[in-house]
């Protein structure tokens, strides 16, 4: 009974320290906001001081405090406990909130405050409120009788029409990383979603494709159920969400523009004074259309440094490179792999390999290219590997030369390279040579004789019948003359792919379009709804570049418009193309808006639309 006890008095004290520990190891937050920033003469405003981080058991009710232009109607605060459980961590926050009326128009202030925690105290700033003639503001809500809604007469009661939203309720803010980079330096825009406390949406998609043209784009990963994070901006609280998340890279110098990031939803705004009863049975007509836009953003793109090393190829970021050989020790005729990987945060799209030499008795293939992307972080990080493959064609000690990859390092702003050592390879064996006829003195080979003939029988069934009879004489003759023709048509079929860009480009259209079409279909039996409609788009945008000899990457719609109808293209068939491009953006940016039936027919419509192009296409030309 005696040790019992001590186990439980030995329990009770172990959970008093670790809640203790957990109750400090919290950050506290405090912030104060008001829920209007413009009222009328004949209004109120509510002062609010939000304290979170606390479990309440140091907290102090804060003094009142003191205001200008405006009086405090009650002096003891109405207060308010909340408890919210995120990822499995539960989180307390406590309000207390004043009421003050205005005593005149014009500016008003609300005076700082002071906070006192256990024995921290913290600070409040001054919060400024617009007091206009009760004129200029909106007429208030009706205040209806429950019960006269439910059983009284409701044929003369007129809806009352839905409230929309103002633009300090609801926006969107564009928030880049830097204003100002270099030529090919990542620099991440993110987008984020405000909107007042109690505002419920529905219905969000995208109304326009957004565009970045004179940059590479990357998109990275947002969340697809974000959880609301609290601010208080111009003492008002908001509820904060990302949209969208995206890294560009200047592709010239100057300063250029990212579009606007526009969406269209449905908004609800709190119940305020209206009928309770009534809105539970009429959420459809509360809901308002809203559109919002955010701003457009400029970065001014600086020119890369002049003294750039031999070995630059326009590698803009922070880098490392590893490069590997799976052996050092051969026979002729067998082959190396040397792997050359460069990992790091950067454009690793166009990346490109470098430059090295190996000795003239190797041959050496193009290289096997792979990357690997991380979009989840807050930039673009990854690898890409160049895998070779080298053959030797004979025996020796041969080496291969230090490897250099030079990049600009935007954070010491300077070149930097990276060099690895000298490769030595040691080949054994020897090469296959052809075999060697040996002759005797006279020079005749040796064993050029036929044994004698014993039977003038067996000489007429030797005897051959005569060369013109024999169709395979006539094959040896014409033989050499197919072989040098074929030589000659893949030889120019070559030169053309090398040298007639858009010829070669127009060859490989449908081949890539059908590999996305593909790789769409298998995407779309995976349900990657986001990967599914950036494949369809990847399809028919390669198409018409490829068809057209254009850059897809960065080209406006309006552009790719003109492009089109400069073609032969219709209007019938530029707007299915349109269409299309919208629903992959809706697709890949508001994946939970499309439905199963949808995603069948943007393929339907994406395997039609290709033929169709390029069958315009073809007749124009």
């Amino acid at each position: 009974m005696r040790e019992r006890f001590f186990r439980i008095i030995g329990a009770l004290w172990l959970s008093t320290l670790v809640s203790a520990s957990l109750s400090t190891a919290q950050t506290v937050n405090v912030d104060a906001s008001v829920n209007a920033k413009s009222i009328g003469t004949e209004e109120t405003v509510a002062y609010t001081i939000n304290v979170s981080g606390s479990d309440g058991t140091d907290l102090l009710v804060p003094p009142a405090p003191n205001a200008e232009g405006l009086t405090l109607i009650q002096s003891l605060p109405s207060t308010q406990r909340s408890v919210s459980i995120v990822n499995g961590q539960m989180s307390q926050s406590f309000g207390f909130t004043w009421i003050f009326r205005p005593t005149r128009e014009g500016n008003a202030t609300i005076a700082a405050t002071t906070v006192k925690v256990g024995n921290r105290e913290f600070h409040t700033g001054p919060i400024s409120v617009t007091v206009v003639p009760q004129a200029q503001r909106p007429p208030p809500r009706r205040q209806v009788d429950p019960f006269s809604s439910l059983f009284g007469n409701q044929v003369d009661q007129a809806p009352e029409a839905p409230a929309a939203p103002s633009n300090t309720d609801l926006f969107i803010r564009a928030i880049p990383t830097a204003r100002s980079a270099y030529q090919g330096e990542q620099v991440i825009i993110e987008y984020q979603l405000y909107f007042r406390e109690g505002i419920q949406l529905r219905q969000s998609r995208l109304t326009d494709s957004w565009d970045a043209e004179g940059f590479w784009r990357e998109e990275l990963d947002v969340e697809t159920r974000p959880v609301p994070r609290i601010v208080v901006e111009n003492g008002l609280r908001y509820n904060t969400i990302v949209l969208k998340r995206a890294a560009v890279f200047p592709t010239r110098a100057g300063a250029m523009s990212v579009d606007p990031l526009k969406i269209e939803s449905e908004a609800m705004l709190p119940f305020g004074n209206r009928d309770p009863f009534q809105s539970m049975f009429s959420l459809r007509n509360r809901f308002s259309q809203v559109q919002l836009a955010s701003s457009k953003v400029t970065i001014e793109a600086q020119a890369l440094p002049g003294n750039a090393p031999v070995s630059f190829d326009g590698a803009v970021g922070r880098y490392a490179m590893t490069v590997t050989t799976d052996r050092t020790n051969l026979k002729v005729g067998e082959s190396i792999q040397l792997t050359i990987s460069i990992a790091g945060k950067g454009n690793l799209a166009t990346l490109s390999s470098p430059k090295f030499e190996v000795p003239n008795s190797f041959d050496l293939y193009d290289p096997e290219i792979s990357s690997l992307l991380d979009r989840s972080g807050r930039e673009l990080t990854g690898s890409k590997t160049f895998r070779y493959v080298l053959i030797p064609r004979s025996n020796g000690s041969f080496e291969i030369p230090p490897i250099e990859f030079s990049y600009f390092d935007t954070n010491s702003k300077s070149y930097k390279t990276s060099k690895t050592d000298a490769t030595p390879i040691t080949v054994s064996g020897t090469a296959t040579t052809p075999d060697v006829v040996v002759a005797t003195t006279n020079g005749m080979p040796v064993d050029d004789f036929a044994p004698l003939f014993t039977s003038s029988s067996v000489w007429k069934q030797a005897n051959p019948a005569s060369l013109h009879d024999r169709a395979w004489v006539y094959f040896l003759l014409i033989f050499p003359s197919m072989v040098l023709l074929a030589t000659v048509v893949i030889k120019k079929r070559r030169d053309k792919f090398s040298h007639n860009v858009s010829w070669a480009r127009s060859q490989r259209a449908h081949p890539l379009s059908k590999k996305h079409l593909k790789q769409a279909t298998a995407l779309l039996a995976s349900g990657d709804i986001s990967g599914y409609y950036e494949e369809l788009e990847r399809a028919v945008l390669g198409f018409v570049g490829n068809r057209l000899n254009i850059a897809e990457r960065g080209l406006t719609r309006e552009r790719l418009d003109g492009m089109l109808a400069n073609e032969g293209v219709d209007v019938e068939l530029r707007n299915r193309l349109r269409n299309l491009l919208d629903s992959c953006d809706m697709g890949r940016f508001a994946p939970s808006s499309v439905t199963p039936e949808n995603m069948e027919l943007a393929l339907d419509e994406a395997s039609s639309i290709i033929p169709d192009i390029d069958e315009q296409t073809a007749m124009e030309s």
